[in-house]
């Protein structure tokens, strides 16, 4: 057995290891949900032409078929860059697309913390006080905004998931809906929030009077933007397919929680498919929440995102949160221009600040 102790085992670098482990969780993700899609048709007979159509879309060839899983909000402002024609109106397209992936990011997290409220009031004030150093404010909701949110929020979550307390770790899950640690750890990455201040100095530099732009040159920006995107979908893997996007519907009670009809927020299209989901605690009706199927604690999105009927033909159109001048709260979307934003009072959004505003 001498050739044993020379035995050479070839061992991929870090970067592939990681690369093939993203790769086996997305695929280990695909067969689960396949299982569960399965085990619905046999139940019920209702439904299955849904289930064919959002599995073919599995096998589409198309460069953006992934966006069907990924949340309305984000994945329809990336659908309108990839469908503008002309390089000028696609490169202000995707740098508003990226707007609205970071705004959703750091809502995403910052409702997380408020799952927790004595440790959110500490958190926002926390951000509060970094935005005032950076002479920012949640009252005009940058780019640089979302991602301070981003860096402190994913850094008080890292300390919790990465201090090896199983009921801090079973905490944060719940907080997430019901996501697994693994999922929890990619929205939370340092290499995220790297992505993110790369993406904000790209967009001061091409979005300031830098004078005349080639055609060429705007085509080779472009590329830049989609090729973060396909960075950030490998850094996230199968989040989105885990933690769905749903806008709550009428809810009844069982003996083992609540069955509640919801709408799948996700994707390009609307109106959106209807699914039940047996929940521990019942969705406000109307409302935007993140959950795993079976989750006992769904996630309350904060009002900085929400779905409003559509100024044109859609039945919906997401709406973000842009800034408070005096009494009025401007909310802006990115699927259908700059000239699409709508309106409200300022005291009625008030409790959405939080601590975040002084």
């Amino acid at each position: 057995m001498r050739w044993a102790d020379e035995l050479v085992v070839p061992v991929p670098d870090r970067k592939t290891q990681l690369s093939l482990a993203s790769t086996d969780e997305l695929l280990q993700s695909y067969h689960t949900e396949l299982t569960r899609l399965r085990e619905r048709v046999w139940d019920s007979a209702e439904g299955v032409s849904d289930i064919v159509a959002r599995i073919s879309a599995a096998f589409d060839d198309s460069g953006t078929a992934w966006l069907e899983q990924w949340p309305y909000p984000i994945a329809m402002a990336i659908w309108r860059a990839d469908t503008e024609k002309s390089p000028g109106d696609k490169l202000r397209a995707y740098l508003q697309a990226w707007e609205a992936i970071v705004a959703f990011h750091a809502i995403v997290l910052l409702s997380a913390t408020r799952c927790d409220p004595g440790r959110s009031a500490e958190i926002e004030g926390a951000i509060r006080s970094t935005l005032q150093l950076k002479s920012l404010g949640i009252d005009r909701a940058s780019f640089g905004t979302w991602i301070v949110i981003i860096e402190q929020t994913s850094k008080q979550f890292r300390s919790t998931v990465e201090s090896g307390d199983a009921d801090e770790l079973a905490r944060a899950q719940d907080m997430f809906g019901g996501l697994s640690r693994s999922g929890i750890e990619r929205l939370i990455a340092k290499e995220i929030v790297r992505i993110f201040k790369e993406l904000a100095g790209k967009r001061n530099q091409w979005s300031g009077h830098s004078g005349y732009v080639s055609e060429e040159d705007q085509k080779t920006r472009v590329d830049s933007l989609i090729s973060d995107i396909r960075g950030l979908r490998q850094l996230l893997g199968p989040v989105w397919t885990q933690l769905t996007l749903v806008r709550a519907g009428t809810a009844r009670r069982k003996p083992d929680g609540y069955l509640q009809t919801a709408e799948l927020a996700i994707g390009t299209r609307s109106p959106f498919q209807t699914m039940e989901f047996l929940v521990g605690d019942s969705m406000l009706d109307g409302e935007l929440y993140l959950l795993c199927d079976g989750a006992q604690t769904p996630l309350h999105l904060a009002s900085f995102v929400q779905l409003r009927a559509a100024p044109r033909d859609a039945r919906f159109t997401s709406y973000f949160y842009n800034r408070t001048v005096g009494d009025s709260v401007t909310m802006v979307t990115y699927q259908y221009g700059p000239e699409s934003e709508v309106h409200t009072d300022v005291a009625t959004f008030e409790p959405q600040f939080g601590a975040l505003r002084s």
